[in-house]
């Protein structure tokens, strides 16, 4: 019985990133399509993994063959690859290095919208991994390799991403570098 009891909280843990990473994948989308924000590489690297994330998951959890230990493990490394990506780019906004342009409803910047919504996406399934290795669906060693995965994948987007412009006035559609000060 409590093998079902750990699938059925597994199933709804995935469920949840599932409808998380629905909503961050529709953000983002709407943030381009419907407001017409220019997405820069890091911009556009977290989009990806969100849509890969969303990819994963529902074709996975719609499929009849599914095992929700295998599901949450190989949706983790995209998610912590988005997170660590979107966390830099979050970074890079705080320490003014980049620019990044106000989110939806004027609730913070682009690049923290996009942290929050893989902390969503993050929580119900490190959740959902943490039942699966319990009930013996997955490992330890497997989960480790999902986060080393995702964070080298996160680490080669941020170093191979072309920078932004600089730019000597604000931007509001895209993100940019402002131009430095003269000394």
């Amino acid at each position: 019985m409590a093998s079902t009891s750990a699938t059925n909280r597994s199933r709804l843990a995935t469920l949840a990133a599932l409808i998380a990473a629905s909503a961050s994948t529709l953000g983002s989308l709407y943030l381009s399509l419907g407001l017409g924000l220019i997405a820069c590489p890091l911009c556009f690297y977290q989009r990806c993994f969100a849509m890969a994330v969303l990819a994963m998951l529902a074709v996975g959890y719609c499929s009849p063959a599914r095992s929700f230990g295998q599901l949450n493990i190989l949706a983790l490394g995209p998610t912590v690859a988005g997170g660590v990506v979107a966390a830099v780019h979050t970074y890079f906004d705080a320490i003014g290095q980049q620019i990044c342009p106000d989110g939806l409803f004027g609730i913070g910047k682009t690049a923290q919208q996009s942290l929050a919504s893989y902390i969503l996406i993050g929580i119900p399934l490190a959740i959902g991994v943490e039942l699966d290795r319990r009930a013996g669906c997955t490992t330890r060693f497997a989960v480790l390799l999902a986060v080393v995965l995702g964070g080298t994948l996160a680490f080669a987007c941020v170093i191979a991403s072309p920078q932004p412009p600089f730019l000597a006035e604000h931007h509001p559609l895209m993100c940019y570098r402002p131009i430095p000060a003269a000394e």
